[in-house]
């Protein structure tokens, strides 16, 4: 019997999806962050225990993620401006864009990028 501890197939948007409803849950409850870390084991939580997303899959979902935006006096935002993944000592860096934080506390709606 074959254990498999990657997904062959990952479904990035799924996984983006799932990180930004847990960051703008996040950020509801901290509105005062621009910046913030996480330990990959929390986004290994959030990817429902999904190795190779929460991993090797994580820099290309991170870049869908970054195309969910908020509606803003400046345009068009994303909710994360800037990402840093280290692997080697397992955290994931995210900064906010103030204006699209500003959006998300006074009840904007996200908006999703468009599939592929």
């Amino acid at each position: 019997m074959n254990s498999m501890k990657y997904s062959y197939k990952p479904n990035y948007f799924f996984f983006a999806h799932k990180l930004v409803l847990f960051l703008k849950d996040y950020l509801i409850k901290h509105p005062t962050e621009q910046e913030t870390t996480f330990n990959l084991q929390t986004i290994y939580d959030i990817f429902s225990h999904d190795l190779a997303s929460s991993t090797t899959n994580l820099e290309g979902i991170l870049n869908i993620a970054d195309e969910y935006v908020f509606e803003t006096e400046e345009g068009l935002l994303p909710l994360i401006s800037k990402h840093s993944v280290n692997l080697k000592n397992h955290v994931l860096s995210l900064e906010f864009s103030p204006q699209a934080l500003t959006s998300l506390l006074s009840g904007r709606s996200l908006m999703n990028p468009k599939a592929a």
